[in-house]
């Protein structure tokens, strides 16, 4: 996440992932380690969906006709990354108001760059979704 948003959501702060049996309730986490185990388990969560569905073929909108399974993990995973575009696309509006050209590129994040190409949140999402 810092490489590509240039944030960091501590995902390695939560510690050793724990096998399926283990109750989530045994396992002792706070704080940020426990918001980090959340959006990795929910970042896992939704990759096993999406790769679930390429091997339905192209059929797989049938299996989820009546409810999108990525829904639930995206919804935690869009709390962290959403104001990290938000924070990113008020710095490009600042700094155009400001007048300030484009920034020297050797610092910036792939967010940075879909930010400089767009021009608001509608058409950075798509491709951080995908």
């Amino acid at each position: 996440m810092e490489f590509l948003f240039g944030n960091c959501v501590h995902s390695l702060s939560a510690g050793l992932p724990y096998p399926y049996n283990v109750a989530p309730a045994a396992i002792p986490t706070t704080g940020k380690a426990k918001a980090a185990d959340d959006f990795a388990r929910a970042f896992a969560e939704a990759q096993l969906i999406i790769s679930l569905r390429s091997h339905k073929g192209w059929i797989w909108p049938l299996f989820e006709i009546f409810k999108d399974d990525t829904t639930a993990p995206m919804r935690i995973v869009n709390l962290f990354i959403d104001p990290i575009l938000k924070e990113a696309i008020a710095k490009k509006q600042s700094a155009k108001v400001g007048g300030e050209k484009n920034v020297d590129t050797d610092d910036k994040t792939l967010l940075d760059h879909l930010v400089q190409m767009t021009t608001g949140m509608e058409q950075v999402l798509p491709y951080i979704n995908s």
